[in-house]
């Protein structure tokens, strides 16, 4: 269908989509009961979304529009706790994280819908492998052209949100050695990693009328950049984080995107170019396979720091954006995950290492979900 008009938005609101575990004790492998959920919970959700994703092992929980990261935590918890009481009612228990540790693709099911039937069909096996889970962040913009910059602006700070949301170590019974293996996932599809280069909105309209006139896409659905405008919504969308274990670091994410917007839109501190791209992969790289210690190369200057060390004067340029929106709390937490290396990964693999077991910590994290 022909690309949407963007929609203006108020700038700097915020969507938030949570894709979670379905889980099945005592065994704690993944369930395949996402539509039984969701039918039961018909009726009851009046603000937000509880949705399909891929497979029926999926869940996903999403905000209405919200100011605030404080609307946004208070609509999640709402739903997660609708989520949870009807887990609970069938036996079944809720988590969070990118991946499952141990369950296995060949098992999963694609949700009935005619979308992802025809994705089935074009991708095979991929469709199943992607039984993994991510955090997606819209934040509205006021105009197309203000969407296009901050798509350009946000990607440079890709690494630093997959490194403080990182929570995949494990994948099919093992330990990958990455902060986050899930993106890894997507490596075989075509249209993984960031976007093609645009100069402004005319040039995004004229990508997307080649792409659809040749077929390879019906909808702005089926680009999974990491980083894309929603032109129906008037947001531009984040992608590239895994799913936390916990909803207050997902919030304290969504409140650090939030600053960034709204430091990039107001002193433009970028001119946006394709050389930008150079290190992209590179970068994003060195997030997924190491969190918060990864390398970090500019592009422009070749200057090298971690992750840690870039993100850490970057929270206090973001201080008065960030307290104009309300979302001060949310760096102070980014604050100490950084300095004190604290990731979903880290507490992973440190109950692998006193002798847990896989099954006893999808149990763990099941727990941490519904305590919070």
């Amino acid at each position: 269908m022909p690309l949407t008009e963007f929609v203006h938005s108020d700038p700097y609101t915020l969507g938030i989509e949570l894709e979670l575990q379905i889980i099945s004790p005592p065994s704690y492998d993944l369930s395949q009961d996402s539509s039984l959920l969701i039918d039961s919970l018909k009726g009851a959700v009046t603000e937000g979304e509880v949705k399909h994703d891929i497979t029926e092992s999926m869940l996903e929980i999403a905000t209405g529009v919200c100011p605030t990261i404080t609307e946004a935590h208070a609509q999640l918890s709402t739903l997660r706790q609708h989520v949870l009481h009807s887990a609970n009612q069938h036996h079944l228990a809720i988590c969070g994280g990118g991946t499952h540790p141990f369950q296995k693709w060949q098992r999963q099911e694609i949700c009935q819908s005619e979308r992802y039937k025809q994705t089935l069909e074009l991708f095979g096996y991929l469709m199943k492998q992607a039984t993994v889970f991510g955090q997606h962040v819209h934040v509205g913009c006021e105009n197309e052209e203000d969407a296009i910059y901050l798509m350009h602006g946000l990607s440079r700070f890709v690494p630093h949100v997959i490194a403080l949301s990182a929570s995949s170590p494990y994948i099919q019974g093992g330990d990958t050695t990455y902060a986050s293996s899930r993106l890894n996932i997507f490596s075989a599809f075509p249209d993984n990693g960031p976007a093609p280069f645009v100069s402004d909105w005319n040039e995004f309209k004229w990508m997307y009328q080649r792409l659809e006139s040749s077929s390879i896409v019906q909808s702005m659905k089926d680009l999974h950049w990491d980083i894309r405008p929603s032109p129906k919504f008037g947001t531009v969308e984040v992608r590239v984080m895994d799913t936390p274990l916990t909803l207050s670091r997902a919030i304290n994410i969504a409140g650090f995107i939030q600053a960034l917007a709204h430091w990039l839109l107001t002193e433009r501190p970028f001119v946006p170019r394709s050389e930008d791209y150079l290190l992209y992969r590179f970068n994003r790289f060195q997030a997924c396979r190491f969190g918060l210690e990864g390398v970090l190369t500019d592009v422009r200057t070749s200057e090298q720091r971690t992750l840690a060390e870039d993100i850490l004067p970057l929270l206090d340029t973001l201080a008065p954006y960030a307290a104009q929106l309300q979302a001060t709390s949310a760096l102070e937490a980014i604050e100490g995950y950084t300095r004190n290396n604290d990731s979903d990964t880290r507490r992973i693999r440190q109950f692998i290492d006193k002798g847990g077991l896989l099954t006893e910590l999808v149990r763990e994290h099941c727990d941490i979900w519904a305590r919070e």
